[in-house]
């Protein structure tokens, strides 16, 4: 009896590109259902793929720049050391490449690499088996995904995106919210307030006035989202100042406040949404892969590239490429236009700026 084939995908970046991973790895299962599938994750994106059906084993690996893993230079060295033992003594059939890195993928001592073309590499630098050159910036990040599942014959690698709420954390918020005062059997569309990027970030003034307007046009509620944290704090800013001088702007409303400090509360927080508005980042991602319809403000990234996955969207992008130049008008004009792309519309009887 031979062992099941074991395949190891290696995605230690951001949210949004694990999140364009899942396609993938639900394709791979699909073509090799006895396969021990694993995915090498980090620190900061682990989480996304709790209770995913379609994985064997998440291997962490700490990420330097994020504290919040509780452990410190040299802990964190020595905890990077005994994964590659663990990983190299388990002689993994393939590894995937989804983010490059090819020195740390030889490292793993996986018996054949996959992955692209590595610019500017000579022969022996390069994956043993590599994908069809990609569109860059002109096609989706699942597709890319897609190209690294069809060397291994994967065919059901362009699906939806996956995530899988805890349903504990779930209700969890949903009680916090119900204290708050908000009704379950309205509809709820969510803000998100934040962005890493200064370029897509959209004006305080504009989501008060955004909120004020959704909130009169029909039954809605708004749930505010937000990254916790100082506003002036240089490795993780945060958006605690902007919620709170927002919030207080819209006192009396149905406007509830969600912070969300961990991957898994912002995934438990937005399934409780029926739509969503946000600039481009990791919580729209999670908004598609949860299967919101979504709005989203584009700054300088690249929407072939980035938009939201498998879900009806509506796409703002200015000519300057900054998010702060879309108009309060736009965003409702998109919300009214997203109404007719879904088959879950909200009931709005009226979308025009609150003064």
């Amino acid at each position: 009896m031979t062992d099941p084939l074991h395949i190891l995908i290696i995605r230690r970046d951001n949210i949004g590109d694990l999140i364009c991973t899942t396609p993938l790895i639900h394709g791979l299962r699909t073509k090799y259902p006895e396969a021990r599938i694993s995915v090498l994750a980090s620190s900061y994106n682990a989480d996304l793929l709790d209770a995913n059906p379609d994985l064997d084993e998440v291997f962490v690996f700490l990420k330097k720049h994020q504290k919040s893993h509780g452990y410190g230079r040299m802990a964190m060295l020595w905890n990077r050391w005994r994964l590659l033992r663990t990983i190299r003594k388990q002689r993994v059939d393939y590894v995937i490449l989804a983010n490059g890195g090819m020195r740390y993928a030889r490292a793993l001592g996986g018996k054949q690499l996959i992955g692209f073309r590595e610019p500017g590499e000579p022969e022996h630098r390069q994956p043993d088996l590599m994908a069809l050159e990609h569109g860059g910036v002109t096609e989706h990040e699942v597709a890319k995904m897609a190209r690294l599942g069809a060397v291994l014959g994967a065919e059901e690698t362009m699906g939806a995106t996956k995530l899988f709420p805890n349903a504990t954390l779930v209700g969890k918020a949903r009680e916090r919210l119900v204290s708050l005062g908000w009704k379950p059997e309205k509809p709820s569309v969510a803000l998100h307030l934040s962005s890493r990027n200064p370029l897509q970030r959209w004006p305080e003034e504009s989501f008060v006035e955004l909120a004020k307007a959704l909130t009169a046009a029909g039954n809605l509620q708004v749930l505010l989202f937000w990254s916790p944290g100082a506003e002036n704090d240089a490795m993780h800013p945060g958006d605690d100042g902007k919620a709170e001088r927002i919030l207080a702007r819209l006192a009396g409303l149905p406007v509830f406040p969600c912070p969300t400090a961990a991957i898994k509360e912002l995934i438990a927080f937005i399934s409780l949404a029926d739509q969503m508005i946000c600039s481009d980042g990791g919580a729209m991602h999670v908004a598609a892969a949860l299967k919101k319809p979504i709005v989203c403000f584009f700054g300088p990234s690249h929407l072939q590239e980035w938009h939201p996955w498998g879900v009806p969207y509506v796409a703002l992008q200015k000519p300057s490429k900054s998010a702060a130049d879309i108009t309060v008008a736009e965003a409702l004009a998109a919300c009214a236009e997203l109404q007719t792309k879904t088959d879950r519309p909200l009931s709005i009887q009226r979308l025009l700026p609150v003064t």
